[in-house]
C-alpha cells in the first residue's frame, strides 16, 4: 500500500501528498498489462502515391522559344548587350506581352546570362520598380505597357 501524507491548507481544505503518482504509476501498470495481452496484429503501410503533377513548362525556355520566333532575334539581343538596364528588362517583358505568364527578375537575369550578359536580379527588379510607366505589376507579375512597347521597339531601330 502505498503511503500517503494529508495536509491541512485554507479554509478547511486538504491536499494529499503522493496521491498523482500513485494514480499514475496504476495506469501505466493498466496499460502495460493491455498491450502484453492483447493479440499481436500486423501492421500494414499502406502505399499512397503522391498525386501526378503535370510536368511545370520552363519559363524560360518559353521566353527563349519565343525569342527565336521573332523576326528581330538579333536585334533584341543586340540590344539588351548595352549597357541600358531598363531595356535589359523589358525584352522579355516585351517577348511575353501577349501571353498570361509571369516573368520575375530572376528569369530576366537567367534570360540575359544565356547570351553572355551579366544582369543580377535585384538590378531588374529595382529598374522595373524605378522606371515607372514602362511595366505595371499585376497579378501575374510584371506586364509591359505600351510606353515600354515603343521603348525597345526605337531601341530595337537604333540596333539594326
Amino acid at each position: 500500500m502505498a503511503a500517503f501524507k494529508a495536509r491541512m491548507l485554507k479554509k478547511g481544505l486538504f491536499e494529499i501528498l503522493g496521491l498523482e503518482q500513485y494514480v499514475e504509476r496504476k495506469l501505466w501498470e493498466l496499460k502495460r498489462a493491455l498491450v502484453r495481452s492483447a493479440p499481436k496484429a500486423k501492421k500494414v503501410k499502406a502505399k499512397v502515391k503522391p498525386a501526378a503533377k503535370p510536368p511545370a513548362a520552363d519559363p524560360l525556355k518559353k521566353v527563349l522559344g519565343l525569342l527565336d520566333k521573332h523576326p528581330r532575334r538579333q536585334e533584341l539581343i543586340r540590344a539588351g548587350k548595352e549597357k541600358d538596364q531598363l531595356l535589359r528588362s523589358l525584352v522579355p517583358l516585351y517577348l511575353t506581352r501577349n501571353l498570361e505568364m509571369e516573368v520575375t527578375s530572376g528569369l530576366i537575369s537567367r534570360f540575359w546570362k544565356k547570351f553572355g550578359v551579366s544582369y543580377a536580379p535585384p538590378n531588374a527588379a529595382k529598374v522595373l520598380r524605378e522606371h515607372v510607366g514602362y511595366a505595371r505589376a499585376t497579378k501575374l507579375g510584371r506586364q509591359i505597357t505600351p510606353n515600354g512597347i515603343k521603348y525597345v521597339e526605337a531601341a530595337v531601330q537604333r540596333a539594326a
